[in-house]
């Protein structure tokens, strides 16, 4: 089931027109991702040794985590189609990548404090990608000649 939505997520992404500023629509949505994260991670610290609650694939939030998985690595080729810097092209990939692992570490986690642990990282994440995607909108953006990503940078 997981495997048909990221592929409809990853079609639908594909079908669907270019926004003018891509990189301020994605820190919007992820600026809602985050407060939506931090809600969630306060109900879950009220309860930390209660057993935790795995995320249901048909939750919203879960939906949207998958969703930000394939939306992150479509700006990072954004990017490279544009002769970005390989720096931003490998910060959307390491999103990405930190997205899906934060996502299966709120299913692995044992305990309610565990996932609100898990949800603050993600919203810290969001921040992350609300300050930085803006800069895809940029008119110019210069190749920095990092010749690949960096370690831990997806």
């Amino acid at each position: 089931m997981r495997r048909v939505l990221v592929g409809l997520i990853a079609a639908f992404s594909l079908s669907v027109p270019a926004a003018a500023d891509p990189g301020q629509e994605f820190a919007e949505w992820a600026g809602e991702l985050r407060v939506e994260a931090m809600s969630r991670a306060n109900i879950a610290a009220g309860a930390p040794a209660a057993p935790a609650l795995p995320l249901d694939v048909e939750d919203p939030f879960y939906f949207e985590m998958e969703a930000f998985v394939t939306d992150a690595l479509r700006l990072s080729r954004l990017v490279a189609d544009n002769d970005g810097p390989q720096d931003l092209q490998c910060i959307f990939r390491g999103m990405s990548n930190d997205a899906a692992a934060r996502l299966e570490a709120l299913n692995a986690a044992e305990r309610r404090s565990d996932q609100a642990r898990t949800y603050r990282a993600i919203a810290n994440l969001m921040r992350d990608a609300m300050q930085i995607a803006p800069a895809v909108d940029e008119e110019v953006m210069t190749e920095t000649g990092l010749p690949e990503c960096r370690a831990g940078g997806g």
